[in-house]
């Protein structure tokens, strides 16, 4: 469990003003600067910075540009080489952005080169720019793009860098403060992109952890102009009339779509006459929009959380004392990215064995593709990879220190306005700790910082790992007294059907793990003409595949080649050729008169196990396509086909392993059949994880229930469910695996996996 600590912010204040001062200009700080020229015996090292923000955001963070550029400068004002930072904007906004961003990484004769890309602002704007920036690695320093599924995916690229944790931790931060409240309801309304997303995949874990309660349908994709005032209106009337507290967090991408969701919060509200006197019980949220204006003057009361500077750092207070204002939102991230830049730059200029030459963590640094040797990325992590040299700060002082260390072939352990600057241990380019401000504002313009709130391991606070690698807390109790009484026969044989609707490259792990769910039925005692398979069966030859006719679920180690699960395995039907009611008739036995000709022919003394694995649609059930939900396998339609089975004497056990997100849907619907038992790689509400990341194929090889569900059975076939279910929960990290209707199959503490696994 990660531990949230507070602290008031005007108790945070540091003597760092007497460094920080001697980068006063006369200059308005919100106009682009004039750099500071270097001096003509100078050794000058220019990095391009091609900068890509929306205008407004350039706006808001001029000043701490602007002040980050002329610490650098004034710093290096003794030494004989010099790094010149040249800043060139771009229009995030703009409609020829993806022009801008290819001509950039891969510049025509007679281009500036780009040395590295500060930006983008935006979470849903990063992933054209990576794509493009990972092939020749051109830097990519994001102060604020917090998607979980971004920093896990690119997070694994040594150009890419995140400044910001993701939004995994804003989550985390947010329903601790609402839990702590007393707010014991809550809902979430998200933009559909990479932003939004990150928020949607969490929000139901991090509510389960802190025993929120969460509706299915308040969990709800939003859009400008989408009329959501019918769920808005039950929401507000619910926690009025029950005197429940609630939380609604909004996690949009446009300022637009802000302002017509309060409009339609402030309408409803205005039909329940919630007003001054007739106060709401619904407190509404937002991670980010700390600096726009609209939206702090929309009449609606709102907290927000924003990354801010350290509080131990005393870039707060400095920036306060210097321009009269609070550092704005992402400010301090903006400033340690340059910072670290410009100090990168600094240490491969000044590595006693030249420029080409680079170790980190004791590895040569070296690539298969061009440029083979290390770039400015390579040496920033090398920088922060080594905290054993003496510690420096962010200040003009200390970036003096800093850079004469580096002229002198020594590395500073450097501190940020942002903190310890702790990266992950892999790449050393995803920051492990930020600290937010909690703020508030009254809808009527004030913006009001409150508190300070963090999860990492600052002036005695707890340190956590990257937040997608959170150790729930939140676990099943299950009745060890619990009797069933059976009248079960002696089984005599045993059935499999395996299902994934994914048919697409990008969903890789999901017939991945149908393959390696064959290989574990073969290797425990099932024929092949007693295992169902409804997959599409397209990877192993698939243009994208770098290993052709070998499809994985695990990732090579120290050259070892893992498991070909294509090896041996035999699909009896392409998905894109069966139709849904087609998966009733498979489990009822029905040929269709010869159409299907493998089905499940069980009976009273046939056990089946059931494997499923694909995408979930919020509230609905499982994906019948890649995943756009316009079709869903509904837990209602799983419990009619199992009733009906049941009716007709046609299993004497029945288990459901179901990876999809929003699995606990089916788990639901089968409560109360009889001996069956359903084992999900999430609840009702949440999304389940990808697991094993392959760079060389660019997709994820395996979901992480299947790979321990596979992993835990091939240790010890006659494990209890209990014990399936707790190594089970143990190893799914981000959602809370769940066993359903145990009253109606028998004690976990009893019933072991033999049932499905017999040897």
């Amino acid at each position: 469990m990660k531990k949230i600590i507070s602290s008031l912010i005007w108790l945070v204040a540091f003597g760092w003003l007497a460094g920080f001062m001697v980068s006063c200009s006369n200059s308005d700080a919100t106009d682009t600067p004039a750099p500071i020229q270097p001096v003509s015996t100078q050794i000058v090292d220019t990095l391009n910075v091609d900068v890509i923000l929306p205008p407004d955001v350039q706006k808001m963070w001029q000043p701490v540009i602007n002040l980050a550029l002329d610490n650098i400068a004034e710093a290096q004002k003794a030494l004989p080489k010099r790094v010149f930072m040249n800043l060139r904007y771009h229009d995030e906004n703009a409609a020829d952005l993806d022009k801008t961003v290819y001509r950039l990484c891969f510049p025509e004769a007679g281009d500036d080169t780009c040395h590295l890309i500060l930006g983008p602002y935006r979470s849903s704007k990063a992933e054209m720019v990576l794509v493009n920036a990972a092939i020749r690695r051109v830097p990519v320093l994001m102060p604020v793009v917090t998607s979980d599924e971004l920093q896990r995916v690119y997070g694994e690229k040594p150009n890419t860098w995140f400044f910001t944790e993701s939004d995994v931790t804003a989550c985390d931060i947010i329903l601790n403060v609402s839990s702590a409240q007393g707010l014991r309801e809550a809902a979430l309304f998200y933009t559909d992109d990479r932003y939004g997303n990150s928020f949607r995949n969490w929000f139901g874990y991090m509510a389960t952890e802190y025993s929120v309660n969460v509706e299915p349908k308040h969990i709800c994709a939003y859009g400008a102009g989408k009329d959501v005032t019918n769920l808005l209106e039950g929401i507000e009337r619910h926690a009025l009339e029950n005197s429940k507290p609630s939380m609604v967090l909004m996690a949009f991408s446009t300022e637009a779509e802000y302002l017509q969701f309060i409009k339609q919060v402030l309408d409803v509200r205005k039909r329940l006459s919630i007003n001054e006197s007739n106060q709401s019980m619904v407190m509404y949220v937002v991670p980010d929009v700390g600096d726009i204006d609209a939206v702090h003057q929309a009449s609606l009361p709102l907290l927000g959380l924003n990354p801010a500077p350290s509080s131990i750092s005393g870039f707060d207070t400095s920036y306060y004392s210097l321009l009269g204002t609070n550092v704005p939102q992402g400010g301090a991230q903006v400033y340690d990215a340059l910072m670290l830049a410009a100090l990168g730059a600094a240490k491969r200029a000044g590595n006693p064995t030249g420029p080409d030459h680079l170790k980190i963590d004791g590895e040569e640094v070296a690539y298969r593709d061009e440029p083979f040797g290390p770039n400015l990325s390579d040496w920033m992590r090398a920088l922060v990879a080594d905290k054993t040299g003496e510690i420096t700060i962010w200040n003009t002082d200390g970036l003096r220190m800093a850079f004469n260390m580096l002229s002198e072939g020594k590395n500073p352990n450097v501190r940020g306005a942002t903190g310890k600057l702790l990266f992950d241990a892999k790449m050393h380019t995803t920051i492990l700790q930020t600290t937010y401000w909690l703020w508030h504002t009254d809808g009527k313009g004030s913006h009001t910082p409150l508190i300070t709130l963090s999860t990492h391991g600052e002036n005695g606070e707890v340190a956590t790992l990257p937040a997608w690698e959170w150790q729930k807390i939140v676990s099943q109790k299950f009745d060890e007294d619990l009797f069933v009484h059976h009248h079960l026969p002696i089984y005599e044989d045993y059935w499999a059907l395996l299902v994934t609707p994914s048919t697409t490259w990008a969903n890789y792990r999901h017939q991945a793990d149908v393959m390696a769910m064959y290989q574990l039925l073969r290797r425990h005692g099932y024929d092949d003409d007693h295992i169902v398979v409804v997959c599409e069966d397209n990877l192993a030859n698939a243009s994208q595949n770098v290993y052709p006719g070998k499809v994985y679920v695990e990732n090579m180690i120290e050259n070892t080649e893992p498991e070909n699960v294509h090896q041996g395995f035999v699909s009896d039907y392409h998905f894109s050729d069966l139709k849904m009611e087609d998966i009733r008739r498979i489990i009822l036995g029905d040929t269709d008169g010869g159409r299907l000709p493998q089905v499940l022919h069980t009976t009273e003394i046939s056990n089946i196990f059931i494997f499923w694995s694909g995408h979930g649609a919020d509230g609905r059930g499982m994906c019948w396509n890649d995943g756009n939900g316009s079709q869903t396998f509904t837990g209602e339609y799983m419990r009619q086909i199992l009733e009906e089975l049941n009716d007709r004497d046609g299993y004497r056990r029945c288990m459901l392993a179901i990876e999809t997100c929003f699995s606990g849907l089916i788990g639901d619907a089968i409560v109360g059949l009889p001996d069956v038992v359903a084992i999900t790689a999430a609840n009702k509400i949440e999304p389940s994880k990808a697991d094993v990341h392959n760079r060389e194929l660019g997709v994820f090889l395996s979901n992480a229930f299947a790979r321990s569900f596979r992993k835990e059975i091939d240790k010890n076939y006659r494990i209890k469910l209990r014990d399936l279910y707790y190594q089970l929960a143990l190893s799914t990290s981000g959602s809370h695996v769940t066993l359903y209707n145990e009253e109606n199959y028998g004690s976990v503490y009893y019933e072991d996996a033999r049932d499905f696994f017999p040897e």
